[in-house]
């Protein structure tokens, strides 16, 4: 599982939620590195932990294209992230082209990630800010009220919410909220 190196992650130092990331260089499913801060205009990095088999994080992924291409020229980048270790490349690959992903896809071989976030279901979402603290964690949007129960349409975006916040300098208001979703199996 763990020698596989695709998809494998790096980091040197990175903190529970709430703390600070140091350094953090992931590798996509085409072995590119990625540092999400390296670029000077950078201004956050979101990571979204997603699965290839969570109807709840499939749902999501055309609000998921929307901001990233919403957010992605204002300094923000994006990335999935898929924390079952035993996810094929290729299954990946499939999923990512299936649903038009333009931002890098991560597998989380090792779930370092997952441990490290303390990351509990798919999808999550994370948004890091340039001076390396984790500024929230939570949903996408209130879409889902519980597993198998949504909204017709979100009252509340979140993820957007604290993009905003962000951008505009500010704290975000509500830096955690309780994502739904399916479970994270953490291997021991």
């Amino acid at each position: 599982m763990i020698s596989r190196l695709t998809g494998l992650l790096l980091l040197s130092a990175l903190f529970a939620a709430g703390e600070q990331v140091e350094k953090l260089v992931l590798t996509d499913l085409t072995g590119r590195k990625h540092d999400p801060f390296a670029a000077k205009d950078t201004v956050a990095a979101v990571l979204v932990f997603v699965s290839v088999d969570c109807p709840i994080a499939n749902f999501y992924q055309p609000s998921l294209r929307k901001l990233a291409a919403k957010f992605g020229a204002r300094g923000v980048v994006f990335f999935q992230v898929h924390p079952d270790p035993d996810l094929e490349a290729a299954d990946a690959k499939k999923h990512a082209a299936e649903y038009g992903l333009s931002v890098p896809v991560i597998i989380d071989a090792g779930q370092a990630l997952v441990r490290r976030l303390d990351a509990e279901v798919t999808p999550e979402a994370f948004v890091l800010t340039r001076d390396h603290a984790v500024a929230y964690r939570g949903r996408i949007d209130n879409t889902y009220t519980t597993f198998g129960k949504r909204r017709p349409k979100p009252t509340k975006r979140d993820l957007e919410a604290a993009l905003t916040a962000v951008l505009a300098g500010k704290k975000v208001p509500t830096p955690k909220t309780k994502a739904i979703g399916c479970q994270i199996f953490v291997e021991k």
